[in-house]
């Protein structure tokens, strides 16, 4: 039985004391009763939300936290040979790698774009993420990157290395900027499974790459955070209360540990040296908005009560009781990226507050 007390004891093992008991009591509350997502096979689908009405809470996304500039220089890279605006191709760069490059159907290169890096799961290809999170309806330049053997570091069954993998993410992100107008201060990644936890990994190896991260069902490997530096980036996790793959309070695959979604979501806020209070957002069909104020960047956390190990609101989750496109919306929101998936259906938002310790796990 997991009680409150333990997830306070792990919550304040990774939060300084200065930063208060309320975010103590945020980043333990977040994640009570819910189940962890991690490394799969399976792909997702889910619902939207609109929000309206006098007593709605602005999400503290990147589309309103406060701008900067970033300075990458110039890129090393020869500009690549990519499709046409409206259309996907498969391109290689030089190291031999490969991904799935969708430039929007307006892009012109008068105005910068943002950069979204899409990372598939654990046996998944980058053909099926494009295809189950209809990213490609987002006004950016949308990457689908292929892991060697459909694997990512660091999880314990990649054939890669966490430098191998993050050199290829980085290679992808120069070349892009030899070719197209970027804009470096929207350049994002999320991820499914594992995945996620590979963009979670980039947050902590490449935070001035990678302005936020968004993580759904990720697998959080103890090794993801082992080396995290401690410049903030965004964050939002989203995961489903019952998902067969991964408990929600951690546990072991594959014979290596992996990390509980309050744990994570502790040392998130930490790193984005978050405090104040703690915000929630019920949304319909068992979705629950919860997120931190007073950031240097944005933290949420989205829990999906009965939720599985799917991309919620994805082309495969048949069972979805959020509504198709729901992940893909709430990643864009996250991010400040217009457009969205044809036929998408909205959420509306029931009830909103400030979250207690035992709030979560008695809802």
């Amino acid at each position: 039985m997991h009680t409150t007390s333990y997830i306070g004891r792990v919550a304040r093992s990774f939060i300084p004391q200065g930063l208060g008991k309320r975010l103590v009591a945020g980043a333990t509350a977040v994640l009570m009763g819910a189940a962890l997502v991690s490394c799969s096979e399976l792909p997702s689908q889910g619902e939207t939300t609109s929000l309206s009405g006098e007593d709605t809470i602005t999400p503290s996304s990147e589309a309103n936290a406060a701008s900067e500039t970033r300075n990458l220089g110039l890129p090393k890279s020869a500009p690549l040979v990519g499709p046409e605006p409206g259309e996907s191709k498969t391109t290689n760069l030089a190291s031999g790698r490969s991904f799935i490059l969708h430039v929007p159907e307006n892009y012109e290169p008068g105005k910068k774009w943002p950069v979204v890096l899409a990372f598939h799961g654990w046996k998944e290809t980058a053909g099926m993420m494009q295809r189950y999170t209809e990213l490609n309806a987002a006004d950016a330049i949308m990457v689908y990157p292929s892991g060697v053997e459909r694997a990512w570091a660091p999880a314990p069954y990649a054939k890669t290395t966490g430098e191998e993998d993050t050199q290829f993410a980085s290679d992808i992100v120069d070349s892009l900027r030899a070719t197209y107008a970027v804009d470096d201060d929207r350049i994002f990644a999320t991820g499914m499974s594992n995945g996620g936890g590979f963009a979670a990994y980039l947050g902590c190896q490449l935070p001035n790459i990678f302005k936020s991260v968004a993580t759904v069902s990720a697998a959080y490997y103890q090794a993801i955070h082992a080396s995290c530096k401690g410049e903030p980036v965004g964050r939002l996790d989203m995961h489903g209360t019952l998902d067969p793959v991964v408990d929600y309070y951690g546990g072991t695959r594959h014979k290596e540990r992996y990390v509980a979604v309050q744990e994570v979501a502790a040392m998130d806020a930490q790193r984005n040296l978050c405090e104040g209070n703690l915000r929630t957002e019920r949304l319909a069909n068992n979705a629950l908005l919860v997120q931190w104020e007073q950031c240097q960047r944005p933290v949420q956390h989205i829990r999906i009560g009965g939720g599985q190990h799917v991309w919620p609101g994805g082309t495969y989750d048949k069972d979805s009781e959020v509504g198709d496109g729901f992940a893909t919306d709430k990643v864009l929101d996250f991010f400040g990226i217009p457009g969205r998936p044809a036929g998408m259906e909205e959420a509306a938002t029931v009830e909103t507050g400030t979250m207690e310790e035992n709030e979560l796990s008695e809802s």
